[in-house]
C-alpha cells in the first residue's frame, strides 16, 4: 500500500506559516495513517435518524458555519521538511453532502450511515465532513465523522451540539448561538512543548521509563500470526453490564478506598494476565488532557494513552489487584502531561497492544440517549420540531489488538470489545468478553478471592471440551 501524495491546497492562515506543528498523539495517529492511507480505523463518527420537516438549506450553511467555526475542521495535513504539519484552509469550508436514497428500507439507511462514516479521509484534503442521506421529506439520517487527528471522543459531542445550536439558529433566522471559543488546540501544542522541556516535564519522562523500562505489552494468544503490517481492521463485541452489578462495583470500591474504574481494570488485567501466562505486563489507558477552560468547547485531539503496568501474582486477589489498578492509574494521570509515545522502546516492541478505558456516557452533552445493546437505534430525543435518534455503529474498531471502551449510562454498563480482525476469531473476542464478566462479577461478589479461583471457562464449555474425549482424571 502506498502513501498518499503529500501536497496541500491553502496556507495556514492563523500565523501565516507554512504549517502549524502537531501534538505527541497527533504525530502517532499521522505514523499510523501514512502505513494504512485507506484505512477509517481512526473514523470518528456521529449518525443521528433525523425525523421530521428538516431545513435542508438551513443545514448545509449550519455546516459550512461549523467548519469555520472550528481551526481543526477546517485543516489538512501534509509534511514540510520532513516533518508533519497542519494548515488551516481560508475557504472553502467543508459542504453539506445530500444524498437522496428514496424507498429504502430502515436496514439499508443505516447500512448506507454506516459506510458514509467509515469513508477513509485523505488527510491531505479534508479531515471532517457531514453527509444527509434523505429517504423521504421527513426521514433523513444525518452522519457528521472526523478523522481522530482533530478529534476525540468529546470532540463527537461538541461536533454535534455546534452544529445542531447553528442549525437552530440559522432556521429561525437568526445566527448560530454559541459560546465564544477562548484558546485554540494550537495553543495546547505550544503548551506540550513547553512541559516537555520543563523541569516537571523532565521528572514526567522519568517517571515513565522507570515505569515501562523492561516491562513488556500484554501479548494475548492471537489465533492467526501477526502481519509484517497492521491492517486496522477490526470488529466489536459487547457485553452488557446490569445496573445491579455495576452499583454493587461501586459500593465494593468505595469500601476498598478505590474507583469503580480500578475494579474494572483490576478484572481486566487479571483476565489478560490469566488468558496470556504474563504477571507483569503494560496496558494503554486512554485519558482526556483537555486543561483549563479554553479547552472545553474545542474539538481537538486532546489525548494521551497511558501506560499502566500491571503486576499479578498467582495469590493476588481481586480487592488488591483493584487497589493496585488504581495506584497506578493515579501515578499514570499525574505524568499524563507528558505523552508516553515519546518513551523510546526497542525496535518492534511497542508500549501496548491492549488498552481500556471509561465514558459517562450521561455527561455527554448533547445528552442523545445511547443505543441499548441489541438496538439499532436509541431512544428519541425531541430537538425543536425534529426527533434525534442515534444510530449504532461501531467505533476505534482495530486500533490496537483489543481495545476495552467501558459506556457507563445511570441504567447500566455496557463493556465492548474491539478487536483485530486479522488476529482474531469472533469466537475468540466473544469468549473473552463472556470470561471478563465472571472476572468482573467475581470482584465484585468475592473481592477476597484469588485471581486464580476464576475458571477460564464456564461449565458449557467445559463440557465441550470434555466430550472431545476421555478427560477423567485430567481434572
Amino acid at each position: 500500500m502506498t502513501a498518499p501524495t503529500l501536497e496541500g491546497p491553502g496556507t495556514d492562515t492563523a500565523s501565516g506559516a507554512p504549517g502549524a506543528p502537531l501534538g505527541a498523539t497527533q504525530r502517532s495517529i499521522w505514523a499510523a495513517y501514512r502505513f494504512a492511507p485507506d484505512s477509517a480505523v481512526y473514523n470518528i463518527t456521529m449518525p443521528l435518524r433525523v425525523r421530521g420537516p428538516l431545513d435542508v438549506p438551513a443545514l448545509a450553511r449550519a455546516v459550512t458555519e461549523t467548519g469555520r467555526r472550528q481551526a481543526q475542521l477546517r485543516s489538512y495535513f501534509t509534511e514540510r521538511d520532513g516533518a508533519p504539519v497542519r494548515v488551516e484552509r481560508d475557504g472553502p469550508y467543508v459542504a453539506l453532502d445530500v444524498r437522496q436514497v428514496p424507498g429504502v428500507s430502515d436496514e439499508e439507511l443505516r447500512r448506507l450511515a454506516r459506510e458514509a462514516g467509515e469513508q477513509p479521509f485523505d488527510l491531505t484534503d479534508a479531515v471532517f465532513r457531514v453527509v444527509l442521506l434523505q429517504r423521504a421529506e421527513d426521514d433523513f439520517a444525518l452522519v457528521m465523522a472526523l478523522h481522530h487527528i482533530v478529534g476525540d471522543f468529546t470532540s463527537r459531542t461538541l461536533l454535534a451540539r455546534d452544529l445542531l445550536d447553528a442549525y437552530r439558529g440559522i432556521a429561525a433566522g437568526g445566527e448560530p448561538a454559541w459560546r465564544p471559543l477562548r484558546g485554540s488546540f494550537a495553543d495546547a501544542v505550544a503548551e506540550e512543548e513547553e512541559f516537555l522541556a520543563s523541569g516537571p516535564g523532565e521528572r514526567a519522562a522519568a517517571y515513565w521509563r522507570e515505569t515501562t523500562e523492561g516491562v513488556p505489552a500484554a501479548e494475548l494468544p492471537l489465533d492467526r500470526p501477526r502481519p509484517p503490517r497492521p491492517g486496522y481492521r477490526g470488529a466489536t463485541v459487547a457485553v452488557g453490564l446490569p445496573a445491579e452489578l455495576t452499583d454493587r462495583l461501586a459500593e465494593v470500591a468505595k469500601a476498598a478506598g478505590t474507583t469503580p474504574f480500578a475494579v474494572h481494570l483490576g478484572a481486566f488485567q487479571a483476565l489478560v494476565a490469566r488468558w496470556t501466562g504474563q504477571e507483569d505486563f503494560l496496558v494503554g489507558v486512554p485519558a482526556s488532557s483537555r486543561l483549563g477552560r479554553g479547552a472545553r468547547d474545542l474539538v481537538g485531539c486532546y489525548l494521551n494513552t497511558l501506560a499502566v503496568r500491571a503486576r499479578l501474582a498467582p495469590g493476588t486477589t481481586f480487592e488488591e489487584a483493584a487497589l493496585e489498578a488504581g495506584r497506578q492509574v493515579q501515578g499514570a494521570m499525574f505524568h499524563a502531561r507528558h505523552p508516553c509515545t515519546l518513551i523510546a522502546r526497542p525496535p518492534g516492541a511497542p508500549l501496548f497492544r491492549i488498552g481500556a478505558f471509561l465514558v459517562q456516557m450521561h455527561r455527554m452533552d448533547p445528552p442523545v440517549p445511547t443505543v441499548p445493546l441489541g438496538s439499532a437505534e436509541g431512544p428519541a430525543l425531541e430537538y425543536g420540531d425534529l426527533s434525534l435518534a442515534l444510530i449504532d455503529v461501531p467505533q476505534q474498531e482495530g486500533q490496537l489488538d483489543l481495545m476495552l471502551r467501558l459506556e457507563q449510562e445511570p441504567q447500566g454498563t455496557t463493556a465492548v470489545f474491539s478487536y483485530d480482525t486479522d488476529l482474531f476469531e469472533p469466537e475468540t473476542a466473544d469468549r473473552f468478553a463472556r470470561t471478563y464478566e465472571r472476572f468482573l462479577r467475581t470482584a465484585v461478589d468475592r473481592p477476597a478471592a484469588g485471581v486464580t479461583d476464576v475458571p477460564l471457562t464456564d461449565e458449557d464449555e467445559l463440557a465441550a471440551l470434555l466430550a472431545l474425549g476421555d478427560w477423567e482424571g485430567s481434572w
